[in-house]
């Protein structure tokens, strides 16, 4: 079974719009949506905002469906000069920024690192590039905290200088599912750069946009990945 993890109402319904024989199971005051996506079974699922309700949410998936593998999707803070409003970001790997033992542990206890499964991941590389989505490649920063300062924005580039995004949930997901063995991948669309200026869309026309995008491509990797 696939699981799905969004980050927003609007992306987790864009997505249902797709499906069929679709039943609602609440776990622990988590909504969970059990259905059929492209005739294969997926479950449905809001992270919450933040790393820790990121990973109840998961680990809840985990717990009580056979999870194969776990697609999340979002939105995320862009963080190099060369992106774009509306750009994906597809995770190499997840770091969970604001983890900080450096007092004790010096350089090495900044940060804690998930990879995601270079399979699943050329999977949903394959879509985006036939669906003509600009995308991004690389490492994906997450913390408990909404980045909407320079300082923070420094902060993030100066400990871990590869970062594309900053997001809030995707550091939670990716330490469940790295705990359990089941392999992920994260993609966030941009709804914003935080080092340029012109980031001149209204939100809710992001989210609308994205979203739409975002459940055309699940269908497009729930749909071939039982066929690779």
């Amino acid at each position: 079974m696939i699981g799905i993890i969004s980050a927003m109402q609007i992306e987790n319904d864009e997505i249902l719009k797709l499906c069929r024989d679709v039943k609602k199971k609440v776990i622990a005051s988590h909504d969970f949506y059990e259905a059929v996506l492209s005739d294969e079974k997926v479950v449905l699922a809001l992270s919450g905002c933040g790393k820790t309700n990121a990973a109840i949410t998961t680990t809840l998936m985990m717990e009580h469906y056979p999870i194969d593998v776990i697609l999340n999707i979002g939105t995320a803070g862009g963080l190099k000069k060369e992106e774009k409003v509306l750009d994906c970001v597809l995770s190499t790997s997840v770091v969970q920024h604001d983890f900080d033992t450096s007092a004790l542990d010096g350089e090495n206890g900044k940060g804690i690192f998930y990879s995601a499964d270079p399979q699943l991941l050329n999977l949903v590389k394959k879509n985006v590039d036939e669906m003509k989505i600009p995308f991004h490649l690389g490492l994906i920063a997450s913390g408990d905290q909404f980045v909407s300062t320079p300082e923070q924005v420094e902060k993030i580039l100066h400990d871990f200088p590869d970062s594309l995004c900053a997001e809030m949930e995707a550091g939670g997901i990716a330490a469940v599912a790295s705990n359990y063995g089941v392999p992920f991948v994260v993609l966030r669309s941009l709804s914003d750069v935080a080092v340029k200026e012109g980031n001149e869309m209204d939100f809710m026309e992001y989210a609308k946009t994205a979203s739409k995008r975002s459940a055309e491509l699940c269908e497009k990797c729930v749909n071939q990945y039982k066929r690779k």
